[in-house]
């Protein structure tokens, strides 16, 4: 049965690394969709209402919805620009629904980034122009991590709550 997992945060705040260890445990049959992947490799779109990475995502969602996989959307996903395209999704896919938000501190994320091997690619002062506090998607369904949850904690409760679903 088709399964979403939504994995969404602030930059550095871990969902990459969450998206891949989940695809690592699963395996085949497993869909990432990353946003940034989307968004800034595939299209050089820019975060703006509209930006044709929103329908983009929704089509390859669909995809492994009709190819009955585990698709885990991962990113940013900001609520006012890409949250009706997340929910048009939790419709489709549910109730095989599971959405999660890091909700870390603002200097959490910038340790975590610093580690990463992208740190180049964007600085602490671009992510505290990017930084959007608590921006929820307000389902029942929404689960929060928080800095005391560890890389293996989080794929431990997300498979838990998938296979006991």
């Amino acid at each position: 049965m088709a399964t979403l997992v939504i994995i969404r945060g602030n930059s550095g705040s871990g969902k990459t690394s969450l998206a891949q260890a989940l695809q690592n445990h699963y395996g085949r049959k497993t869909l990432v969709i990353s946003q940034d992947n989307v968004r800034r490799t595939m299209l050089k779109e820019k975060v703006e209402p509209g930006n044709l990475s929103i329908s983009l995502t929704e089509t390859i969602a669909r995809f492994g919805y009709a190819e009955d996989l585990l698709v885990i959307v991962e990113g940013f996903y900001e609520t006012e620009i890409y949250g009706e395209m997340l929910a048009d999704l939790r419709t489709l896919f549910a109730p095989r629904v599971f959405a999660y938000y890091y909700d870390l501190p603002f200097e959490e994320t910038v340790k975590r980034h610093a580690t990463r091997a992208k740190q180049a690619d964007f600085t602490a002062a671009d992510m505290k122009r990017w930084w959007i506090e608590k921006d929820y998607l307000g389902w029942e369904e929404e689960e929060y991590f928080t800095v005391e949850v560890s890389l293996a904690e989080a794929v431990q409760m997300i498979c838990q709550k998938i296979e006991r679903t």
